[in-house]
């Protein structure tokens, strides 16, 4: 009796994908053939017509089918590949309706991320917005834990030395703002917290709109001074003023 060769593995796998990419071959060709036999007077119904002319509109289904001559059948139905791939978010509006007259409430905090590190260490822009007078509030960190050490004392300073209760913060669900809201609690200033849904900026529309207002005017005042762009973001805390409370809660 002859020796038989039996084949290696690659062999095998080799050959399993050609008989696969034949089968796809075999498939696309003959979806081919069902495209090109829309001929004239073709009885077909229009779901199937508004997937092979690639889900377009009713409308445009019906009027390239009396247009290709095709007897359009049936009623449309409701999509469901349409549906899934042009769904999107849903608008979420960027403000409240009516604008707060109360200093103090609500408040709108968040933290940016610089690419340098400033002259005193910091690499964290912490910033805080009052609705009611549109004043900006910016503490520098040199890490995010370090918001509640730092913002509680301006809290605080507002409370005592200028009679402004901060009674409502809106912020991200990040863990800092949770810390913060805990030191909160436990320093009893009674401030209610407000946390955006992730992935929804939008909510917290102030402050996106307040750290591109400021970051755009450091800028100009950095390039008119002459400063490149890093020395600009060394000296940026010079611009985006610290404690500015006297002159508005005065």
């Amino acid at each position: 009796m002859g020796m038989q060769i039996e084949p290696t593995k690659s062999e095998e796998i080799k050959k399993m994908k050609n008989e696969e990419k034949t089968q796809k071959l075999k498939k696309i060709e003959n979806e081919e053939k069902a495209n090109l036999s829309l001929e004239k007077g073709t009885k077909l119904d229009i779901n199937d017509l508004h997937e092979k002319l690639g889900h377009p509109a009713e409308e445009m289904v019906k009027l390239t089918g009396n247009y290709m001559k095709l007897s359009i059948q049936g009623k449309m139905d409701n999509c469901k590949n349409c549906a899934i791939g042009k769904m999107r978010q849903k608008n979420v509006k960027k403000g409240p309706k009516e604008k707060s007259s109360k200093p103090g409430f609500p408040f709108y905090i968040d933290i940016a991320l610089s690419k340098f590190t400033s002259a005193g260490g910091s690499k964290y822009w912490f910033l805080a917005v009052d609705e009611a007078l549109h004043m900006k509030f910016s503490l520098f960190l040199k890490q995010k834990s370090d918001v509640k050490d730092k913002f509680i004392p301006f809290l605080k300073e507002l409370r005592d030395t200028y009679g402004r209760r901060v009674d409502h913060i809106r912020c991200n669900n990040a863990g800092e703002n949770r810390a913060l809201k805990s030191t909160c609690i436990d320093k009893e200033l009674g401030i209610g917290f407000e946390y955006t849904a992730p992935g929804t900026p939008q909510q917290n529309g102030v402050m996106e709109r307040a750290f591109a207002t400021m970051l755009g005017k450091t800028r100009a005042i950095m390039n008119g001074a002459g400063f490149d762009k890093k020395t600009s973001s060394i000296l940026d805390g010079s611009c985006k003023y610290d404690h500015p409370s006297r002159k508005y809660y005065d």
